[in-house]
């Protein structure tokens, strides 16, 4: 934002109606050289309150109609990049031409205000005499303070307030300031969700619906825009309604509630029983080179078997 081009537009720009809406608007986001400018088309139509055709015909006319026009700089507005738009969702990259503001004077009323406030003497009057008194009064009585009043109250705070709080006291938050930190956070928050509507819709009358909701509505409103696409999809609904009517109805509330997650119950803790290591053939056939699987397993096998497999170690028999 550049105070100087505005001021530059307002005083010299020799254009009037939209084209000075548009180049005020331009002003108002390039720098102090005319550069840094990338407005898409909608922006730059809702800033200057007229359709988006309306919009492109204005632009047109502040640019060079030929590249002759350009090279002797007999242009307003140029693009410097992205002449065809670049990749979804760039923008072109414009220019203003500051240097032929320079070229033109001031207009008649401004050159008198400048002249005005350029013939001003330290008083801060136009008639008064250089060199009075800090209060700019001739008749001022000398000592009197830096008021000029003999019945002025003494300086007894630094600000000249009496009932000023003192140096270091906590200051009240500024309410202004946070109420402007939501309202841009809930314009945020409606862009947002808006891009994820499926039909194109109104925007100045789903801006009135979200504004009227309270901020928890606003985020069940965000939070259910997927979910209540899917459920009128579903139903073989081919169209949707608009963003203005599922904000101003709450629709979402309507929609069935979310199934409640299923937790898995915990399976019952068995104790494992120890693994049993059977022999094999040749050590039931020679259990005598085997007394330590043979002396630990007879119990366990005699268990199994009913009696029946219990082995007998004397003999060397399986």
């Amino acid at each position: 934002m550049s105070i100087d081009v505005m001021t530059k537009v307002m005083q010299r720009a020799p254009v009037s109606g939209s084209e000075f809406t548009c180049m005020l608007v331009m002003a108002s986001w390039c720098n102090d050289d005319g550069d840094s400018l990338f407005p898409s088309i909608d922006l730059l139509a809702e800033a200057m309150r007229v359709s988006r055709s309306q919009a492109k015909r204005v632009l047109r006319k502040l640019m060079a109609a030929t590249d002759d026009d350009e090279a002797a700089g007999d242009w307003w507005i140029r693009v410097v990049g992205n002449k065809n738009g670049g990749a979804p969702g760039m923008t072109r990259h414009y220019e203003m031409n500051v240097a032929r503001l320079d070229t033109f004077s001031r207009l008649p009323e401004f050159e008198k205000a400048y002249e005005r406030r350029r013939n001003k003497v330290e008083t801060g009057r136009i008639g008064a005499t250089r060199k009075t008194s800090e209060t700019g009064r001739t008749h001022a009585p000398p000592g009197t303070g830096q008021t000029g009043r003999t019945d002025a109250p003494p300086i007894s705070q630094p600000t000249g307030r009496t009932h000023a709080p003192p140096r270091g006291a906590p200051m009240r938050p500024d309410s202004s300031e946070d109420s402007s930190v939501e309202r841009e956070r809930a314009m945020d928050d409606f862009d947002q969700a808006l891009k994820r509507w499926p039909v194109v819709d109104s925007p100045k009358a789903a801006r009135e619906a979200w504004n009227k909701l309270s901020p928890d509505e606003r985020i069940e409103a965000g939070s259910e825009i997927e979910r209540f696409i899917a459920v009128n999809r579903s139903a073989g609904r081919k169209l949707i309604c608009g963003f203005n009517r599922y904000l101003a109805e709450k629709m979402w509330k309507a929609l069935p509630e979310r199934p409640k997650p299923i937790q898995p119950r915990p399976a019952a803790s068995t104790p494992a029983r120890p693994a049993v290591k059977r022999p094999t053939r040749f050590q039931r056939a020679n259990p005598h080179l085997y007394p330590e699987l043979f002396n630990a397993s007879a119990t366990i096998g005699g268990e199994e078997d009913g009696g029946a497999g219990q082995i007998s170690t004397a003999n060397g028999g399986p």
